[in-house]
Protein backbone atom coordinates (compact mmCIF):
# COMPACT_ATOMS: atom_id res chain seq x y z
CA UNK A 1 0.00 0.00 0.00
CA UNK A 2 0.95 3.63 -0.39
CA UNK A 3 1.12 6.64 1.91
CA UNK A 4 0.36 10.08 0.55
CA UNK A 5 1.98 13.24 1.92
CA UNK A 6 0.29 16.56 1.13
CA UNK A 7 1.91 19.86 2.14
CA UNK A 8 -0.75 22.43 2.86
CA UNK A 9 -1.33 26.00 3.96
CA UNK A 10 -4.75 27.61 3.60
CA UNK A 11 -5.78 25.52 0.58
CA UNK A 12 -9.05 24.21 1.95
CA UNK A 13 -10.97 24.23 -1.34
CA UNK A 14 -8.26 22.47 -3.36
CA UNK A 15 -7.52 20.13 -0.45
CA UNK A 16 -11.12 18.96 -0.21
CA UNK A 17 -11.24 18.39 -3.96
CA UNK A 18 -8.14 16.18 -4.07
CA UNK A 19 -9.05 14.27 -0.90
CA UNK A 20 -12.46 13.50 -2.34
CA UNK A 21 -10.87 12.10 -5.50
CA UNK A 22 -8.28 10.07 -3.60
CA UNK A 23 -10.86 8.49 -1.32
CA UNK A 24 -13.34 7.81 -4.12
CA UNK A 25 -11.08 6.70 -6.98
CA UNK A 26 -8.01 5.25 -5.27
CA UNK A 27 -9.43 3.69 -2.12
CA UNK A 28 -7.88 0.30 -2.94
CA UNK A 29 -4.41 1.75 -3.58
CA UNK A 30 -3.76 3.96 -0.57
CA UNK A 31 -4.25 3.36 3.13
CA UNK A 32 -2.81 6.56 4.60
CA UNK A 33 -3.00 10.25 3.79
CA UNK A 34 -0.82 12.62 5.79
CA UNK A 35 -1.48 16.35 5.65
CA UNK A 36 1.53 18.42 6.70
CA UNK A 37 -0.18 21.65 7.63
CA UNK A 38 1.66 24.95 7.92
CA UNK A 39 -0.58 26.56 10.54
CA UNK A 40 -3.56 27.09 8.24
CA UNK A 41 -6.16 29.62 9.33
CA UNK A 42 -8.91 28.42 6.98
CA UNK A 43 -10.87 25.13 7.20
CA UNK A 44 -7.99 22.92 5.98
CA UNK A 45 -7.62 21.02 9.26
CA UNK A 46 -11.35 20.36 9.56
CA UNK A 47 -11.42 19.07 5.98
CA UNK A 48 -8.44 16.82 6.60
CA UNK A 49 -10.19 15.43 9.67
CA UNK A 50 -13.37 14.88 7.64
CA UNK A 51 -11.44 12.62 5.26
CA UNK A 52 -9.70 10.82 8.14
CA UNK A 53 -6.21 12.08 7.31
CA UNK A 54 -3.30 12.04 9.69
CA UNK A 55 -2.61 15.70 10.43
CA UNK A 56 0.79 16.94 11.51
CA UNK A 57 1.59 20.60 12.03
CA UNK A 58 4.86 22.17 10.99
CA UNK A 59 6.47 25.39 12.20
CA UNK A 60 9.31 27.28 10.50
CA UNK A 61 8.20 25.87 7.16
CA UNK A 62 10.48 24.99 4.29
CA UNK A 63 9.50 22.66 1.46
CA UNK A 64 12.24 20.17 2.30
CA UNK A 65 11.38 20.18 5.99
CA UNK A 66 7.70 19.54 5.26
CA UNK A 67 8.53 16.61 2.97
CA UNK A 68 10.92 15.04 5.49
CA UNK A 69 8.40 15.46 8.29
CA UNK A 70 5.67 13.82 6.22
CA UNK A 71 7.78 10.88 5.10
CA UNK A 72 9.11 10.38 8.61
CA UNK A 73 5.54 9.93 9.85
CA UNK A 74 4.48 7.62 7.01
CA UNK A 75 3.99 3.94 7.73
CA UNK A 76 4.59 2.64 4.19
CA UNK A 77 7.81 2.37 2.17
CA UNK A 78 6.28 4.02 -0.90
CA UNK A 79 5.15 7.62 -0.48
CA UNK A 80 3.45 9.83 -3.03
CA UNK A 81 4.33 13.48 -2.49
CA UNK A 82 1.30 15.43 -3.63
CA UNK A 83 0.22 19.02 -3.87
CA UNK A 84 -3.41 19.82 -3.14
CA UNK A 85 -3.40 21.28 -6.68
CA UNK A 86 -2.25 18.03 -8.32
CA UNK A 87 -4.53 15.17 -9.34
CA UNK A 88 -3.28 11.68 -10.30
CA UNK A 89 -4.94 10.45 -13.48
CA UNK A 90 -5.98 6.92 -14.40
CA UNK A 91 -6.97 3.74 -12.58
CA UNK A 92 -3.50 2.28 -13.12
CA UNK A 93 -1.56 5.24 -11.71
CA UNK A 94 -0.72 3.66 -8.35
CA UNK A 95 -0.74 0.02 -9.42
CA UNK A 96 1.82 0.53 -12.18
CA UNK A 97 3.96 2.73 -9.94
CA UNK A 98 4.15 0.00 -7.30
CA UNK A 99 5.17 -2.56 -9.92
CA UNK A 100 8.09 -0.37 -11.00
CA UNK A 101 9.40 0.03 -7.46
CA UNK A 102 8.98 -3.67 -6.70
CA UNK A 103 10.92 -4.57 -9.84
CA UNK A 104 13.91 -2.32 -9.11
CA UNK A 105 15.41 -1.84 -5.63
CA UNK A 106 17.63 0.98 -6.94
CA UNK A 107 14.63 3.10 -7.88
CA UNK A 108 14.65 6.09 -5.53
CA UNK A 109 11.92 8.21 -7.06
CA UNK A 110 9.32 8.52 -9.77
CA UNK A 111 8.74 11.60 -11.92
CA UNK A 112 5.39 11.46 -13.68
CA UNK A 113 5.35 12.68 -17.27
CA UNK A 114 3.16 15.76 -17.60
CA UNK A 115 4.09 17.49 -20.86
CA UNK A 116 5.00 16.74 -24.46
CA UNK A 117 8.58 17.97 -24.01
CA UNK A 118 8.88 15.77 -20.92
CA UNK A 119 7.68 12.78 -22.96
CA UNK A 120 10.18 13.41 -25.76
CA UNK A 121 13.07 13.77 -23.31
CA UNK A 122 12.00 10.65 -21.40
CA UNK A 123 11.76 8.61 -24.59
CA UNK A 124 15.23 9.73 -25.66
CA UNK A 125 16.64 8.70 -22.27
CA UNK A 126 14.91 5.31 -22.02
CA UNK A 127 12.55 6.82 -19.42
CA UNK A 128 15.19 7.50 -16.79
CA UNK A 129 16.29 10.91 -15.55
CA UNK A 130 19.99 11.68 -16.04
CA UNK A 131 20.00 15.38 -15.17
CA UNK A 132 18.56 15.65 -11.70
CA UNK A 133 19.04 19.38 -11.26
CA UNK A 134 17.05 20.29 -14.34
CA UNK A 135 14.67 17.37 -14.77
CA UNK A 136 14.43 15.64 -11.41
CA UNK A 137 11.36 14.98 -9.31
CA UNK A 138 8.47 17.43 -9.20
CA UNK A 139 7.36 17.25 -5.57
CA UNK A 140 3.88 18.41 -6.59
CA UNK A 141 3.36 14.79 -7.68
CA UNK A 142 6.23 12.35 -7.19
CA UNK A 143 6.71 8.97 -5.54
CA UNK A 144 9.73 8.18 -3.38
CA UNK A 145 11.18 5.08 -1.78
CA UNK A 146 11.41 5.59 1.98
CA UNK A 147 14.13 2.97 2.33
CA UNK A 148 16.42 5.10 0.16
CA UNK A 149 15.14 8.36 1.66
CA UNK A 150 16.37 7.18 5.07
CA UNK A 151 19.90 7.84 3.84
CA UNK A 152 19.08 10.84 1.65
CA UNK A 153 16.88 13.39 3.38
CA UNK A 154 15.59 16.42 1.50
CA UNK A 155 17.54 19.64 2.06
CA UNK A 156 15.60 21.67 4.62
CA UNK A 157 17.50 24.92 4.05
CA UNK A 158 16.66 25.48 0.39
CA UNK A 159 13.94 28.02 -0.37
CA UNK A 160 12.92 26.01 -3.45
CA UNK A 161 13.95 23.13 -5.79
CA UNK A 162 14.51 20.74 -2.89
CA UNK A 163 13.11 18.02 -5.18
CA UNK A 164 15.67 18.70 -7.91
CA UNK A 165 18.58 18.85 -5.45
CA UNK A 166 17.48 15.53 -3.93
CA UNK A 167 17.22 13.94 -7.37
CA UNK A 168 20.71 15.13 -8.29
CA UNK A 169 22.14 13.71 -5.07
CA UNK A 170 20.56 10.26 -5.30
CA UNK A 171 21.45 9.88 -9.00
CA UNK A 172 25.09 10.72 -8.25
CA UNK A 173 24.99 8.08 -5.48
CA UNK A 174 24.01 5.42 -8.02
CA UNK A 175 20.25 5.32 -7.56
CA UNK A 176 17.60 5.88 -10.21
CA UNK A 177 14.88 8.43 -10.93
CA UNK A 178 12.34 7.18 -13.45
CA UNK A 179 10.40 9.28 -15.94
CA UNK A 180 7.22 7.25 -15.69
CA UNK A 181 4.53 6.94 -18.32
CA UNK A 182 1.66 7.97 -16.03
CA UNK A 183 0.47 11.52 -15.55
CA UNK A 184 -1.39 14.04 -13.42
CA UNK A 185 -3.28 17.30 -13.78
CA UNK A 186 -1.92 20.40 -12.09
CA UNK A 187 -4.23 23.34 -11.53
CA UNK A 188 -3.49 26.54 -9.68
CA UNK A 189 -4.19 30.25 -10.09
CA UNK A 190 -1.66 32.53 -8.42
CA UNK A 191 -2.16 36.22 -7.82
CA UNK A 192 0.64 38.60 -8.73
CA UNK A 193 2.14 38.56 -5.23
CA UNK A 194 2.36 34.76 -5.08
CA UNK A 195 3.60 34.50 -8.67
CA UNK A 196 6.44 36.93 -7.93
CA UNK A 197 7.31 35.10 -4.72
CA UNK A 198 7.49 31.79 -6.57
CA UNK A 199 9.70 33.37 -9.24
CA UNK A 200 11.98 34.75 -6.52
CA UNK A 201 12.33 31.34 -4.85
CA UNK A 202 12.87 29.47 -8.12
CA UNK A 203 15.50 31.93 -9.30
CA UNK A 204 17.31 31.97 -5.96
CA UNK A 205 17.44 28.17 -5.83
CA UNK A 206 18.60 27.96 -9.46
CA UNK A 207 21.69 30.07 -8.79
CA UNK A 208 22.37 28.51 -5.39
CA UNK A 209 22.27 24.90 -6.59
CA UNK A 210 24.45 25.57 -9.62
CA UNK A 211 26.78 27.84 -7.65
CA UNK A 212 26.37 30.54 -10.28
CA UNK A 213 27.06 34.22 -9.79
CA UNK A 214 23.97 36.37 -10.10
CA UNK A 215 24.13 39.14 -12.78
CA UNK A 216 25.69 42.45 -11.78
CA UNK A 217 23.64 45.54 -10.87
CA UNK A 218 24.60 46.98 -14.25
CA UNK A 219 23.16 43.96 -16.08
CA UNK A 220 20.04 43.99 -13.93
CA UNK A 221 19.45 47.65 -14.77
CA UNK A 222 20.18 47.03 -18.46
CA UNK A 223 17.68 44.16 -18.54
CA UNK A 224 15.06 46.36 -16.86
CA UNK A 225 15.52 49.17 -19.39
CA UNK A 226 15.46 46.74 -22.32
CA UNK A 227 12.24 45.07 -21.19
CA UNK A 228 10.37 48.19 -20.15
CA UNK A 229 11.26 50.28 -23.20
CA UNK A 230 12.25 48.11 -26.15
CA UNK A 231 10.31 44.89 -25.60
CA UNK A 232 7.13 46.54 -24.31
CA UNK A 233 7.15 49.00 -27.21
CA UNK A 234 7.50 46.16 -29.72
CA UNK A 235 4.73 44.22 -27.98
CA UNK A 236 2.45 47.27 -28.07
CA UNK A 237 3.05 47.71 -31.80
CA UNK A 238 2.28 44.02 -32.39
CA UNK A 239 -1.01 44.32 -30.53
CA UNK A 240 -1.97 47.45 -32.46
CA UNK A 241 -1.14 45.69 -35.72
CA UNK A 242 -3.27 42.73 -34.67
CA UNK A 243 -6.21 45.00 -33.80
CA UNK A 244 -5.97 46.70 -37.22
CA UNK A 245 -6.13 43.30 -38.94
CA UNK A 246 -9.06 42.32 -36.73
CA UNK A 247 -10.85 45.57 -37.58
CA UNK A 248 -10.46 44.93 -41.31
CA UNK A 249 -11.78 41.37 -40.89
CA UNK A 250 -14.82 42.61 -38.97
CA UNK A 251 -15.66 45.04 -41.79
CA UNK A 252 -15.29 42.21 -44.29
CA UNK A 253 -17.52 39.91 -42.22
CA UNK A 254 -20.19 42.60 -41.92
CA UNK A 255 -20.28 43.03 -45.70
CA UNK A 256 -20.60 39.27 -46.22
CA UNK A 257 -23.36 38.94 -43.63
CA UNK A 258 -25.28 41.94 -45.05
CA UNK A 259 -24.99 40.54 -48.57
CA UNK A 260 -26.18 37.10 -47.46
CA UNK A 261 -29.12 38.54 -45.52
CA UNK A 262 -30.22 40.69 -48.47
CA UNK A 263 -30.20 37.67 -50.80
CA UNK A 264 -32.26 35.58 -48.37
CA UNK A 265 -34.83 38.34 -47.96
Amino acid sequence: MISIVIRNKNESQALESILNILRKVYLEDIDEIIVVDNNSTDKSVQIAEKYKCKIITIDNFTYGKAINFGIENAKNDLILLLSSHAVPVGNSFFKNSVKEFNANSKLAGMRYINSYSNYIRANNNDFFVHDGLNFGLMAGCAMVNKKIWNNFKFDENLVFSEDKEWSDRVIKAGYLIKDFNETFFYHIKRDEKNALKRWENETTAYYQLRKLKYPSYFKIMGSFIKKTILILTIELLRKVHHEIKLFILKISIKKKVNKSNSIDS
